[in-house]
């Protein structure tokens, strides 16, 4: 499956009809006015708060429902940092360095999966807002059509019932 793209960056020749249906899916689903939230342990923290911050604004389109991936990223980088400072204050034939290697390896995978957990529901509701789309521009089609074949009264049809009453 290909990946879905935004509207603005989609180099897809689409019809006024479905560029509409687009952008109205994609302010629905995509682009809502929710932004995530700080947990407290974010609020209570500078560095936290700061990074908190900062990757909200790399991405206009994390949603309320991006808060918990957000703040585990922000948490695990904050944590990462912290232990990449103790293990190069720490000599490589210390007892702790291993152990704080460990841990580092531990953190990269906990952001990894945070990171995964941003991209996919991304990905999910670009998916989402083009089937969306598509339902929408199936539905005036059908509209159109509806409002088509409404039958047209035969004129002679009119004249020759009349007639039979008569």
């Amino acid at each position: 499956m290909a990946q879905e793209k935004l509207l603005a960056n989609s180099r897809r020749n689409l019809s006024a009809a479905q560029r509409s249906a687009r952008q109205e899916a994609e302010q629905l689903v995509v682009t809502n006015a929710t932004k995530p939230k700080m947990n407290e342990v974010t609020k209570n923290h500078a560095p936290m708060l700061k990074l908190f911050n900062q990757l909200k604004k790399v991405n206009d389109h994390f949603t309320e429902a991006d808060s918990i991936a957000l703040n585990t990223l922000v948490f695990n980088l904050h944590m990462k940092v912290k232990h990449e400072d103790e293990v190069v204050k720490l000599d490589m034939l210390d007892d702790n360095y291993e152990r704080f290697m460990i841990r580092l390896e531990k953190f990269n995978k906990q952001i990894n999966e945070s990171m995964k957990q941003l991209c996919i529901p991304l990905n999910a509701r670009l998916s989402l807002a083009n089937d969306m789309a598509k339902v929408m521009i199936e539905e005036k089609k059908l509209e159109q059509m509806q409002t088509e074949s409404v039958p047209t009264v035969n004129p002679l049809l009119v004249i020759l019932e009349d007639d039979d009453y008569e």
